[in-house]
């Protein structure tokens, strides 16, 4: 029986340090209001030893860069004899964390705060990990699933003269006629429980941006995400983990509400509503999942990216030019200047192809696809309609980030996100990583029927030659580079 682990540690960061997620001027954390943690489940099939335990760990960042991946897969490693291949790592996406992403190079603010809470937090998630495979003990799966309305909306609407405008723009509700595009309402509870029953932990998957808060008062939060992991967790009395669907294109905000909602009151209005919502699901009937039939794939795609041009690099140098010696600040959305100063910069550096790093982890019919984008909403309700009979959801902000994975609609209609700058990729480019994670979930899922019809086969066998069944097959983990 797989043995499974859990554990959690506090990665808060310091006053001082620059928060992530907006443009500012003062990027500075002047206080915390609620704390930033990592928590860590281990998964350690029957039969096998480090080389095939798969680790999954959820951070309350606004990013997990490539190299904050790549150091923290390294220290788990180190610590336990895991590879680092197998530690699979996301991001829940506060907006009111340490700037893991240096501003995303908007800006040339200070981040030597960060880099020395980076280095303390890698090896704080490493003893972790540790610690939640020493606790690991033969463990039960059961998915339940709820239907969460009236929390995320699609920010992307079309205005009565046609244009594309996000739904935090001051705007007349008369003059929208009507958002874009879907939703995903649906709430994902995996609950992880021990040889008596009793609760080791839990996975929360739900699709909205944590982004209410958005550095609001300066003070460090995990946002929604706070609360919707406190009540689970009440509930549960064991850790919850937390990772976020599609949310490139859904947020909190109704645009036919008058006030934009904002600060702590709304993210924990909407944090325990969610909460309440995980909590009520575990009534509903659960589905045991063969946790034995654990496994994971990994694939690279190449994808085409846009470049700076010299065109492009001109226009930048003369809108920097233009804001020569005015503030840089925005609550929502990135200003012309720091795109500007993008361009000018790290945009300059991008090459023409882009090597993305994808994740599959399979639970049974449980399926995570992990990402390192913020993926539009309609791509992961369509990879989940591919798969019918099967749990197939994505993780945005999975294993790295680079920026918005916009759908080709997207790009045509305009707005935020396919901004050169926020999004990198070239039209189209979405759809094809798409097809190529489809193509892979699907080779997987049947040779993982195909596997148990040959279990099935070979214990019906063992039956009719014994007159009793003698085979106690498990599954096994497959990790491919």
């Amino acid at each position: 029986m797989t043995r499974v682990g859990f554990a959690r540690v506090d990665i808060t960061c310091a006053p001082g340090t620059p928060l992530g997620g907006n443009a500012r001027e003062d990027k500075a954390a002047r206080g915390i209001h609620d704390p930033l943690h990592a928590t860590v489940a281990v998964l350690v099939p029957e039969y096998s030893g480090e080389a095939e335990t798969q680790v999954v760990i959820g951070l309350d960042l606004v990013t997990a860069p490539d190299a904050l991946v790549a150091a923290i897969a390294s220290a788990v490693q180190e610590r336990t004899g895991i590879p680092a291949a197998n530690v699979a790592v996301s991001a829940t996406h506060t907006h009111s964390g340490p700037d893991t992403a240096h501003g995303f190079g908007f800006d040339s603010h200070d981040y030597s705060l960060v880099d020395r809470w980076q280095d303390d937090a890698v090896v704080a998630v490493a003893k972790a990990a540790q610690d939640a495979f020493a606790a690991a003990v033969p463990a039960s799966l059961r998915f339940a699933t709820n239907e969460v309305t009236g929390l995320s909306f699609n920010r992307r609407l079309v205005h009565c003269d046609g244009t594309t405008r996000m739904n935090w723009e001051a705007l007349d509700p008369a003059d929208i006629l009507g958002e874009r595009g879907p939703i995903d309402p649906e709430l994902l509870v995996l609950v992880f429980r021990d040889h008596s029953g009793g609760p080791l932990g839990a996975i929360l998957h739900f699709t909205l941006h944590p982004a209410i808060l958005v550095g609001h008062d300066g003070l460090v939060s995990a946002d929604f995400v706070a609360e919707a992991g406190q009540a689970l967790e009440q509930a549960l009395d064991a850790p919850v983990l937390f990772i976020n669907g599609a949310l490139g294109n859904i947020n909190h905000l109704d645009y036919r509400e008058a006030a934009r909602a904002i600060g702590f009151e709304e993210s924990e209005r909407v944090g325990k509503a969610l909460g309440l919502a995980a909590v009520a699901a575990l009534d509903n009937p659960q589905t045991l999942v063969d946790l034995d039939d654990l496994e994971c794939r990994r694939l690279t795609v190449v994808l085409d990216q846009r470049t700076v041009d010299r065109d492009r690099l001109q226009h930048a140098l003369a809108v920097l030019a233009a804001h020569a010696g005015q503030p840089v600040e925005a609550l929502d959305g990135i200003p012309e200047a720091a795109y500007a100063y993008w361009e000018a910069n790290l945009g300059r550096t991008l090459t023409p192809l882009l090597d993305v790093n994808v994740r599959v982890l399979r639970f049974g019919r449980v399926v995570l696809v992990y990402l390192p984008f913020e993926v539009f909403v309609e791509f992961g309700l369509g990879l989940r309609r591919m798969f019918p009979g099967h749990v197939v959801r994505v993780v945005s902000l999975g294993d790295g980030y680079h920026g918005y994975l916009p759908t080709a609609v997207a790009f045509a209609e305009g707005g935020y996100e396919p901004t050169f700058g926020t999004s990198t990729i070239e039209p189209g480019q979405g759809e094809h990583l798409m097809h190529q994670v489809t193509t892979e979930v699907g080779a997987m899922l049947r040779a993982a029927d195909a596997a148990r019809a040959t279990v099935r086969e070979t214990e019906s066998n063992s039956t009719s030659d014994t007159g009793s069944s003698t085979v106690n097959a498990t599954g096994k983990v497959q990790s491919i580079g």
